[in-house]
């Protein structure tokens, strides 16, 4: 599998992505719920692969063109990173292996009113690939990049071998910080880093017809699940909230 890898770590430095690493896929399996586990995806899973790439600091230093300005740059960022996890998968795959990519925004799964489920934990696969911990605001805190990394991931069949590209200590946020706490406007971090997804969601992201659809009396998940899809992701949205990255000191 070391010619494997190398063909992985070129690819990686082609395409400018700074951090990976690669972590067996039964680790996830432990720690994930039943229907979100590396084998839900793919039953021979055997690795687990997680990239990052960082958004710039200036983004976040717009004043109030902020949130307009890092919902252009996400969004550029997730298909960029959805082509590069096919890629890769493709690269995998030349091998005799499979490959499924994990992508870093959707689909995913609506399993009530603002509760919304990636297929696997991107933020579990990135602290268990070694590339940061989870941060106090919920989202992966890396070492150099702080919690900027928007990330991607890949569940393979090869059974790659264990690494962290490049090798560095993530030791998570710094003890003793809250700011990003302090700073959330509607208190969705509690003081032991536990954040509650529902009212981050609603504060932090607004689209119409979600919107809509979180008002009504009948809530039918599955029909939610498509139209927001269909209609709520990527330029049908607008973040309307970032403070819990842009008042992070890694950031600032």
């Amino acid at each position: 599998m070391n010619g494997l890898l190398d063909k992985i770590k070129e690819f990686t430095a082609r395409h400018d992505i700074p951090v990976f690493g690669i972590c067996r896929a039964s680790n996830l399996e432990n720690s994930a719920p039943q229907g979100y586990r590396p084998f839900d995806l793919l039953p021979a899973a055997k690795s687990l692969l997680c990239l990052g790439i960082p958004v710039p600091k200036g983004i976040f230093k717009c004043g109030a063109r902020t949130n307009a300005t890092y919902w252009r740059a996400a969004n550029t960022y997730y298909r960029n990173i959805d082509a590069i996890l096919m890629q890769l998968g493709r690269i995998i795959e030349e091998t005799g292996d499979e490959a499924v990519p994990v992508y870093g925004c959707f689909p995913y799964d609506v399993r009530g009113k603002g509760d919304l489920w990636g297929f696997l934990s991107l933020v579990k696969m990135g602290e268990l690939t070694g590339i940061g911990k989870t941060g106090k605001n919920g989202l992966l805190f890396n070492s150099h990049y702080g919690p900027r990394l928007i990330l991607g991931g890949l569940v393979t069949s090869a059974a790659l071998p264990v690494m962290t590209w490049p090798e560095q200590n993530n030791i998570g946020c710094p003890e003793g910080c809250h700011i990003c706490r302090e700073n959330c406007p509607v208190g969705a971090i509690d003081k032991n880093g536990k954040v509650d997804r529902l009212a981050c969601v609603k504060y932090s992201q607004k689209t119409p017809i979600f919107s809509y659809l979180m008002k009504t009396k009948t809530f039918d998940p599955a029909d939610v699940q498509i139209l927001n899809h269909v209609t709520g992701v990527d330029d049908h949205a607008m973040y309307t909230c970032i403070k819990c990255v842009s008042t992070c000191p890694y950031t600032a």
